[in-house]
């Protein structure tokens, strides 16, 4: 509350800088003299036209991080007792948001964090005895420490017996345990690395030599690692240069999971709250469904719908407006995928062959892949681009699929995938015009006898769950609740359209083969004499609807 007639354009500035910092409703003396309900109005014109959905970068703040509270406790339990965790995922996994959850939820006095970014060239440009030095230092920092002068020799024995003592004393100095998070940690991993000393020599070997060493022989603080990046291949591995990988199996593996229906619920409905949107069951659950519960793309669509979203607010969202949004971001989808589907081909060779095996529907390749190298299998589950049913393994959302062909396109699939458009198509088309000449012939008719052909071609619990029987709506493309199926059933009465009674076995028989042509049918093969068959129908039955 202010004096300052220009205050709301101050605090929209400061958010437009602060986009996490929580809502402001700025109101002034002056609107409290004039209007009727001047708090109601403030917030009408401050609260709901904040976009909450749509942040691109890491999340920072407590109150728009959602889920993952048990990963984050998990790993702040297991430092504090000195246990080493990992946490990996693709790209907008969310892997950065829950570090800073991690840096935020814990308490300076049990356990110090410090988050090194391993991408950053200060980081991985550096010897490995270098970058121990470099973190002792950090770590001081942090601890607002004086910092140390470099040691004699950042080689061998004498790098190891300074960091011992220098770390030594700096946890001592903290009278708190200390969590170290490595991130990004392919680009201090072998055969990732992004400097050569990394990826092709021993540093890994000697720089994870020391600090396991290190870490087991603390005896009243703990040091503990967390490891995060993209692939656990770090753990994996057993040797590295012909030597015993010191990182192998330094912590169980764990991915960052999706939100669960519930998760995603409370996301939705707590941002959309603020938000003055309405989110009801069916539209969280077709959100769900659709993206598997990966927060970033759940977020975005939603903030399509923020953007769509007109008039006077609080306001209930339709499903048709969750389906327009998510058309209107389908492009972006396309990009983001692309770029971690590019991401997984360019830099996990195998983890993209066993998905491109799954989306080529090579099964026995696949099936291959999962006997002899589980692991792989392993991290597409944890990244969330597969699931198995029923041990059957599946893509998880249609945007893998289609990023996969755009990355590494495959000629059959591609020509099976233009077939099914065609017909698709072809059927979409052919099913419009054919309920317009439904509609024309019901107008032509007594209204009695109208309902009396529906309830005599409809089964009887169809007609009966009809809300409304104009044939306006019945026959309607965007609302209609009658399926082609009802429609080849109304046809197929004698009294409906009179002009094709002779035809009406053939037309019949047509339309029941192009009907199994349907979107849900997609995932199927199909062979030449069927899609031919198939056109063949098309072809009859456009030159009868069509006009």
């Amino acid at each position: 509350m202010s004096d300052d007639n220009n205050v709301d354009r101050h605090i929209k500035l400061y958010l437009e800088q602060h986009p996490e910092y929580p809502v402001i409703v700025p109101i002034t003396f002056d609107q409290l003299d004039r209007r009727r309900d001047p708090l109601i109005s403030a917030v009408r014109q401050n609260h709901y036209i904040r976009d909450l959905f749509g942040f691109q970068s890491p999340l920072r703040e407590e109150h728009f991080f959602f889920g993952r509270s048990e990963i984050v406790s998990g790993v702040i339990d297991l430092a504090k007792s000195g246990q080493h965790s990992c946490l990996f995922g693709l790209r907008k996994s969310g892997k950065t948001s829950t570090i800073y959850a991690i840096e935020r939820r814990c308490k300076p006095a049990e356990l110090t964090v410090v988050t090194l970014d391993c991408q950053d060239l200060k980081i991985h440009s550096r010897r490995y005895g270098e970058l121990l030095y470099h973190i002792v230092n950090t770590v001081r920092d942090k601890a607002k420490l004086k910092q140390l002068p470099k040691p004699n020799s950042f080689d061998g024995a004498e790098i190891s017996e300074w960091f011992s003592e220098k770390m030594s004393q700096t946890i001592g100095s903290l009278r708190s345990s200390l969590l170290l998070i490595f991130d990004e940690i392919e680009n201090i991993s072998p055969e990732t690395a992004a400097s050569d000393h990394w990826r092709s020599g021993k540093d890994p070997v000697y720089f994870w030599q020391v600090l396991r060493s290190f870490s087991q022989s603390l005896k009243n603080r703990s040091l503990a690692f967390c490891i995060v990046g993209t692939s656990p291949y770090l753990l994996e591995k057993q040797n590295i240069q012909g030597i015993d990988n010191p990182a192998y199996l330094l912590a169980q593996k764990r991915f960052i999971p999706n939100l669960t229906f519930d998760e995603t619920r409370e996301m939705v409905n707590r941002l959309g709250f603020f938000m003055g949107l309405d989110f009801d069951a069916a539209a969280i659950n077709a959100l769900h469904s659709s993206y598997g519960g990966h927060p970033f793309f759940t977020r975005q669509v939603c903030s399509k719908v923020h953007q769509l979203t007109t008039g006077q607010r609080p306001k209930a969202v339709p499903m048709k407006r969750v389906r327009d949004a998510q058309r209107e971001f389908s492009g972006q989808l396309d990009r983001y995928m692309f770029d971690i589907i590019a991401n997984l081909r360019d830099y996990y060779p195998s983890e993209f062959r066993v998905l491109k095996d799954l989306v080529t529907e090579k099964s026995d390749e696949a099936t291959e892949y999962a006997t002899e190298a589980p692991d792989l299998i392993d991290h597409l589950i944890g990244y969330g681009l597969i699931i198995v049913r029923d041990q059957v393994a599946e893509i998880a959302f249609d945007a893998v699929k289609k990023a996969v062909l755009q990355v590494e396109p495959d000629e059959n699939l591609i020509d099976l995938e233009g077939k099914w458009a065609e017909l698709s198509l072809r059927r979409n088309r052919l099913e419009s015009t054919i309920r317009t000449n439904l509609l024309f012939w019901a107008k032509s008719i007594d209204g009695f006898k109208f309902e009396d052909v529906l309830s005599k071609s409809l089964t009887k619990k169809k007609y009966d769950g009809l809300q409304d029987t104009n044939p306006k709506f019945l026959f309607s493309s965007e609302s209609s609740p009658l399926y082609l199926v009802d429609l080849i059933s109304i046809i197929g009465h004698q009294e409906c359209l009179t002009h094709l009674s002779s035809s009406k076995p053939k037309i019949r028989e047509s339309l029941h083969i192009v009907n199994k042509f349907r979107a849900d049918a997609h995932a199927k093969n199909i062979c030449d004499e069927d899609f031919d068959n198939a056109c063949d129908c098309f072809d009859y039955l456009e030159d009868i609807f069509l006009f």
